[in-house]
């Protein structure tokens, strides 16, 4: 056996050390690799859950204001309706407080709590925190103001002003509480590598898993309440999201909400968005290790070598095969969810083709009962003449026969009206005085209402616009018919005259003039009010859809109203309707040439 020189020795240290060294390189710098496109990913996930996180927040607050928007126009002498309609939809809604109306000097006027049990004075004094509640009372602040806090919670307020008729205004307003529309909508509670935070122009915390940081400035504020804590990573981020618009930053920090701070190596995407009067930024965080699946420290990677590698390239695998898995599942959902749009498309479309069909079922019949009344009355009509000439000796017997002669014509007269109405071509215009042809309508129809039924009008020569008189008379005798059928000794009144529109109608109901603005006379206006129960709130707004009925125990089709809104929108008129208990008026607008 021969000894083993130390040259031999050397040699292999050497390609030992060699291959350790390069095999160190090879590793780190797939290691650095690996890590840099981790964090490349993890920023766009973030950014994306950001971007989420705002639509989320933007998508509640047109919400709440279109409520808002809805609740307007069920504004009465400055208070709330009993009831009104969309309250449910607030009260459904967890972070909304309550829902309050101002005068225009500050004053409360009204207030309904949704959530909360407080007192209605001190939640109104919560909402005059708002630094920009003046400006929004002088109805400069359209959706909301700016973000308040108190108690460890932060609240905003969403405007509306509310117009009255002395050219003055209210203000409705909508109390909510961020922190809780956080915990409801953005808080991932599965996930506790991280979350969603916001801020303020102040760098004031808005909303956070933590109550407790709610209000504290991130750097200013902690340093208070935590004056041991090393922050100075904090300042250079707030210093970068003062200054960009967006962008992403890994940095120490601290995990607030858990009970034993530690600092730990984040990683984070932010991004400024404006929501009305307010300016917020959106910033999620997550661990950097925990995200990216590394949690080797540096010496195991000088030790580990080869090993190193095999478990990256596991992990790889097992987070491309993740990755595969989730996408997968997130591509089935998107199926699921067109496939439930098209079924709920599909049964919006039977049920329209349905209601369509009645109609179309529901006309014919019409038309041809009519069609055989008119052909009845036909004969009748012929022997009534020859009778008065035969017997035109006899003045009663004539008397009598003219009578029922009349009653006939009427009659052929209506059924020539249902007929005309029930073609699809446009009948000829011609240019009528408003005041016969309402006239002319009530004179058709005083012998079909009940005697205890009474009808005043004031109907004078306002002039003449072009338009089909049959459908006027049509209106009329539908208004006039509901009146008499809700209260058997009804009285009805009708009036026209001349005036400006937007006293009476919404501008945006209107039909659109050449000219800027409508002065006074420019619009017929026809008032039809009754004594009688008035319409209830919550139907209203289904009076004049088909077949939407009332009085199914007398006979009732749910077509008169219907048939009038289909006449004002063929000739793009206007009406209004103001209800009672004590009655029910209808203000119809026809521009005057």
């Amino acid at each position: 056996m021969k000894k083993l020189t130390y040259k031999k020795l050397y040699s292999l240290i050497l390609v030992v050390t060699l291959l350790t060294i390069l095999g160190m390189i090879f590793t780190c710098s797939s290691y650095y690799q690996l890590q840099k496109h981790a964090v490349d990913l993890a920023e766009n996930q973030l950014s994306t859950l950001n971007h989420s996180a705002i639509n989320v927040v933007k998508t509640k607050f047109r919400s709440y204001q279109q409520t808002l928007n809805l609740l307007q126009p069920q504004m009465t002498n400055e208070q709330f309706i009993e009831e009104p309609k969309n309250l449910s939809n607030l009260k459904n809604e967890e972070a909304l407080v309550g829902l309050f109306l101002f005068s225009q000097d500050g004053t409360l006027i009204n207030s309904q709590p949704l959530h909360t049990s407080q007192p209605t004075a001190g939640l109104a004094k919560l909402v005059a925190k708002d630094p920009d509640f003046s400006q929004a009372l002088s109805g400069s602040i359209k959706q909301n103001g700016a973000v308040y806090f108190n108690d460890n919670h932060s609240y905003i307020n969403i405007y509306q002003t509310v117009p009255l008729n002395n050219n003055q205004h209210a203000l409705l307003v909508l109390l909510a509480d961020l922190q809780t529309l956080y915990h409801s909508e953005l808080l991932d509670t599965d996930d506790q590598a991280g979350y969603t935070m916001v801020k303020n122009q102040e760098m004031k915390v808005v909303m956070h898993p933590s109550s407790e940081q709610v209000g504290l400035s991130i750097v200013n504020g902690r340093e208070e309440k935590y004056p041991t804590l090393d922050l100075s990573d904090l300042k250079k981020l707030e210093k970068k999201q003062l200054t960009q618009s967006r962008g992403d930053a890994v940095y120490y920090s601290y995990w607030w909400p858990k009970p034993k701070i530690k600092r730990v190596l984040k990683i984070t995407s932010f991004e400024w968005t404006t929501i009305g009067n307010s300016r917020l930024i959106f910033a999620s965080n997550e661990d950097y290790y925990e995200r990216n699946g590394l949690l080797l420290q540096d010496g195991l990677i000088i030790i580990g070598l080869l090993m190193i590698l095999l478990v990256v390239i596991a992990l790889l695998g097992l987070s491309i095969k993740y990755y595969h898995k989730r996408n997968q599942t997130y591509a089935e959902n998107l199926q699921l969810k067109k496939h439930q749009q098209l079924l709920q498309e599909k049964h919006a479309l039977e049920k329209q083709i349905l209601q369509e069909s009645k109609l179309e079922t529901i006309g014919l019949l019409t038309t041809t009962i009519v069609h055989d009344m008119n052909n009845f009355l036909t004969p009748i009509i012929g022997n009534l003449q020859l009778l008065m000439e035969e017997h035109h000796e006899d003045e009663l017997l004539v008397d009598d026969l003219n009578e029922v002669y009349q009653s006939a014509i009427k009659g052929q007269n209506l059924s020539k009206n249902v007929l005309g109405f029930s073609k699809v071509e446009t009948a000829p215009k011609s240019n009528y005085a408003l005041s016969q042809v309402i006239q002319e309508a009530i004179d058709h129809l005083s012998l079909l209402v009940p005697k205890s039924f009474t009808l005043t009008t004031d109907l004078p020569d306002i002039g003449k616009t072009v338009f089909e008189k049959e459908d006027l008379q049509i209106i009329i005798y539908n208004l006039i018919t509901n009146a008499y059928q809700a209260k058997q000794d009804a009285h009805v009144s009708i009036t026209l005259f001349a005036d400006d529109p937007s006293a009476y109608f919404d501008q945006s109901l209107l039909p659109k003039t050449k000219k800027k603005t409508n002065v006074p006379g420019q619009f017929a206006i026809i008032e039809i009010s009754d004594n009688g129960p008035g319409i209830p709130l919550e139907i209203r707004e289904k009076i004049f859809t088909p077949f939407f009925t009332t009085k199914k125990e007398v006979g009732g089709t749910g077509l008169g109203l219907f048939i009038v809104s289909s006449i004002i929108k063929k000739n793009g008129w206007s009406i209004q309707l103001v209800s009672q208990s004590q009655g029910t008026t209808f203000y119809l607008g026809i521009p005057l040439n």
